[in-house]
């Protein structure tokens, strides 16, 4: 016995491309380049024209020029014969999309496979077309046009073989059940009272035969009655892909229970679990059985698939088995909890169009009756005793109210019922519907119509039970860094709270540093990026930054701090926690934006650093202050100019265009945003870029929760360790990959040099325009300052250490080297446990209670995106020329079109 999902999706994973032949003669299907697979909802019954029109409108495919046709492979563990390699089935017929489905609901890893082709073509692959069999349980073959046409004649030369035909036999009475015929499984299945193919093939697999004679085939179908006049045809592939087909061909009987009940003069539905009796009197021996199912030997020596005896799954049994759908209702259906099925009834009543009222709800009861007084509509569901489950004990699914009450369904579209049925868009990552997508989603899939507001709220629900509440998440904050200290050792975490007027703790500052982080830090150059970014969850905030950057020029985050805005204090207390990671020093540089409490806060916590401005915030102010063009690109070039001569030669052209303007950068000071005046080590970095890109990668978790936000993070870093991890491993050469371009560069330009020896550590290089440096390979410097200030070798170090044979990688800082840049990620970040149980927290951090901060509310509306820096403007977007549909033209449309036709 087992228990099956509540839901079983319809879900289709659907890829555009062709089939071909690997190297072994496999056939596989490769998807276009570029085009992404995509999830199309498919029901059962629509077929296979409405299946083609839902790939068409979804991948966009020119049904003028092109058409599809639908295929899709077994998968490698169904190939019940090892020497037959594995073959595309074509799906041509609207049985042939009901069996591909059908199967799909047991089979996840089965998709759909699209090939579009030109319209006079056929489908062909490598010269074996894909021929569907007339059966309703048969997959489809492949076989050469030459075997088809030998096929076709042996079929008029002899009857149809034991392993295909199976002759129709009388059903056996089956426990205490009435006798009568169950119809036929085939070609004519919607007529034998079976809605769907599904459902004759779950019919068909609890059906069983009389015991066979030796040469005799038996069916395991059912002569649905005397007027009913044909074979059904059941190939062999059925036999193999469903194990009840051998116990039923060995004579197996089983018991079908009654599905229908009277209690209390209404009529109930319900559903009765499958059984099987393992009774095989007068099956013939085992030997027989394996002749006549005409199956290669090594088909029987596989081996069983696992099964793990799960204990706890054992509790559930007493529910029983039940095989339904989506919401439908029946006696016995169990639901996980009240909650749960209040939200089911109200999906059922929707769906179906019909209101109803709560006539009784407590913690152990729910009953349900429709709006009519006169309709005898009517549910009623009891918990189970020591549980949280709730089962349907007698329900009456029949409505006799009229069209005008029946209208009233959207009523039940409540916000938690909305906020349940959505809540699934909102666990993952990625985009998350807006209030407009929730209204267009409602509308399109259950008719129902609600108002923006309604639409908003059911979307904070959503988030709130996807994400977990703002409110709840301050609360259990202590125990998360606790957990996540104890999960990732030497993890540095500190929260700062304030005591307001009632008494409580309130959140004020939240600091997090993994200890992968904190010891990769000593592998990295000294130089420290920060920012902030505006949190806009329902309590404001901000995220600082702190990052640095690897040896490749990828993101290195060191520190994350929560605080409620960007000022004096909060940056004074996130550089007080930097400080127990990073020393302050003189070889130490910070690089951030022009923020004065960034300045304050640096001044007083590491006052022996250096600090360099980001040159593009100072290329806004200047833009804003001074209005003119050209004082943008001088700027840059004086600042990122290696040589002291150089910036002079640039600031001279900027002092001519704006005096105002150079006065104004003097007084920030030549240390403050150049490179060649700076007192520390600015290497490449002269912009806060690196960490304006960590804020968008973390634009999403800005939103969410506290603890769900830090959460976000620490699976953001752990996923960039672990790959970078595996790439620096695999790498072979001494430098990192970025590295080893540029050296590549510079050494393609060092070929046209001229070298001279002066001493045994010094080297003059002599260039084509004529100008002289002179390279000190001992003291790893050049005239250049490109080799000194980068500690990467320029081309005239590299020069000269080929002149004196000596390795280039050599003169490249260490934390240029792949050792470094493997040490720096040796560390691994682990997840934190559930924290539903708090038993392994010291009980003065699980009891301690934070409650969220009180900010004061804004005026007017929030705003989503930031405000924009002084000097920065939007870019406008490109507006598409307007054409003309019936002449193609540009400037024009249809409307206004003058085009003779």
């Amino acid at each position: 016995m087992e228990v099956t999902d509540e839901l079983i999706t319809d879900m289709v994973r659907v890829k555009l491309g062709g089939w071909s032949k690997d190297e072994q003669g496999v056939r596989r299907f490769a998807g276009t380049e570029g085009q992404m697979g995509r999830y199309i909802r498919f029901r059962e019954g629509d077929g296979v024209e409405a299946a083609k029109t839902k790939v068409i409108e979804e991948f966009s495919i020119n049904t003028s020029m092109e058409k599809i046709e639908l295929t899709y492979e077994m998968p490698e563990w169904m190939d019940v014969d090892g020497s037959v390699k594995p073959v595309p089935i074509h799906i041509v017929s609207d049985d042939d999309m009901d069996m591909f489905l059908a199967m799909r609901v047991d089979i996840n890893e089965m998709k759909l496979f699209v090939v579009p082709m030109a319209l006079n073509m056929t489908l062909e692959i490598d010269g074996l077309k894909v021929v569907p069999l007339m059966d309703e349980f048969a997959f489809g073959e492949v076989m050469s046009k030459e075997e088809l046409e030998k096929e076709k004649r042996q079929r008029l030369d002899k009857e149809v073989g034991d392993n295909i035909i199976c002759s129709q036999v009388q059903r056996e009475h089956v426990g205490d059940s009435n006798d009568g015929p169950l119809g036929w499984i085939g070609n004519s299945y919607a007529s034998s009272g079976f809605a769907t193919l599904s459902a004759a093939l779950r019919h068909y697999r609890t059906v069983t035969a009389a015991p066979q004679h030796q040469g005799s085939p038996v069916s395991v179908l059912e002569p649905q009655s005397s007027s009913s006049t044909g074979d059904i045809r059941v190939t062999r592939l059925t036999r193999d892909l469903f194990s009840d087909f051998e116990r039923a061909a060995d004579g197996s009987s089983g018991d079908i229970g009654d599905n229908s009940e009277q209690q209390n003069g209404a009529a109930t539905q319900s559903e009765v679990p499958e059984r099987i009796n393992d009774d095989h009197h007068g099956a013939p021996p085992i030997s027989r059985m394996l002749r006549m199912l005409s199956l290669p030997e090594h088909t029987f020596a596989r081996d069983a698939t696992p099964v793990l005896d799960d204990n706890e799954a054992d509790d559930n049994l007493y529910f029983g088995i039940f095989k339904y759908m989506r919401d439908e209702l029946f006696v016995g259906r169990v639901f996980k909890n009240r909650d749960d099925c209040r939200v089911k009834i109200a999906v059922h009543a929707i769906n179906r169009k019909f209101s109803y009222r709560n006539h009784r709800t407590t913690n152990d009861v729910v009953i349900v009756r429709c709006v009519s007084d006169a309709c005898p509509w009517r549910v009623y569901c009891l918990r189970l005793d020591e549980s949280e489950y709730f089962e349907i004990r007698t329900a009456h699914l029949e409505h006799t109210c009229p069209v005008e009450i029946r209208s009233q369904y959207p009523r039940q579209a409540t916000t938690s019922v909305i906020s349940q049925i959505m809540k699934s868009k909102y666990a993952g990552s990625g985009a998350r519907p807006t209030p407009v997508a929730i209204r267009r989603a409602l509308m399109e899939e259950y008719s129902v119509n609600v108002s923006y507001w309604k639409a908003w709220r059911s979307r904070e629900l959503a988030m709130d039970l996807a994400k977990g509440s703002p409110n709840g998440s301050y609360g259990i904050l202590p125990s998360y860094l606790h957990m996540l200290s104890r999960e990732n050792v030497g993890t540095v975490t500190d929260l700062h709270t304030e005591v307001d007027i009632d008494g409580d703790n309130r959140f004020k500052y939240c600091f997090v540093a993994l200890g992968a982080s904190v010891r990769g830090w000593k592998f990295m150059r000294n130089i420290v990026i920060i920012d902030g970014a505006h949190l806009r969850g329902k309590y404001a905030g901000c995220l600082l930054t702190a990052s640095a950057q690897d040896g490749n020029f990828q993101i290195f985050p060191i520190a994350f701090g929560i605080v409620d805005g960007e000022n004096d204090k909060a940056w004074e207390w996130f550089f007080t926690c930097l400080k127990k990671i990073i020393p302050d020093g003189e070889n130490l540089t910070f690089v951030s934006d022009m923020h004065s409490s960034i300045y304050t806060g640096l001044g007083k916590v590491y006052p022996r650093s250096n600090h360099g401005a980001c040159i593009v915030h100072l290329q806004r102010n200047v833009a804003t202050k001074f209005k003119k063009r050209m004082l943008a690109g001088l700027i840059s070039k004086a600042a990122r100019a290696y040589r002291k001569t150089t910036f002079y030669e640039f600031f001279e052209e900027i002092e001519r265009a704006s005096p105002g303007c150079a006065e104004y950068l003097m007084v920030i000071g030549l240390e403050h945003w150049t490179r060649s005046h700076c007192y520390g080590q600015r290497y490449n970095i002269m912009t806060s870029n690196v960490a304006e890109s960590l804020n968008a990668v973390l634009k999403e978790a800005r939103e969410l929760p506290i603890v769900t936000t830090l959460e976000y993070i620490r699976g953001t870093l752990m996923t960039w360790f672990e790959k970078r991890r595996e790439k620096a491993t695999q790498h072979d050469k001494p430098l990192t990959p970025k590295v080893e371009e540029i050296v590549q560069r510079d050494y393609e330009r060092s070929t046209c040099y001229d070298v001279a020896k002066i001493n045994n550590e010094q080297y003059e290089i002599k260039t084509t325009t004529g100008l002289s440096y002179v390279v000190d390979i001992q003291k790893r410097t050049c005239t250049c300052e490109e080799f000194n200030l980068l500690q990467i070798p320029c081309s005239h170090a590299i020069a000269a250490a080929i002149r004196c044979d000596m390795s280039v990688p050599m003169l490249a800082a260490p934390q240029y080297g792949s050792f470094f840049w493997s040490l720096a990620y040796n560390g691994s970040i682990h997840p934190v446990p559930d924290l539903s149980t708090l038993r392994e927290v010291p009980d003065g951090i699980a009891t301690l209670t934070v409650l969220p901060p009180l900010p004061r509310r804004p005026p007017g509306r929030p705003k989503r995106t930031r405000y924009l820096s002084s000097g920065e403007f939007k870019r406008p977007k490109k507006i598409p020329k307007r054409s003309c549909t019936r002449c193609r033209g540009t400037g024009h449309n249809h409307a206004s079109c003058k085009m003779p036709i």
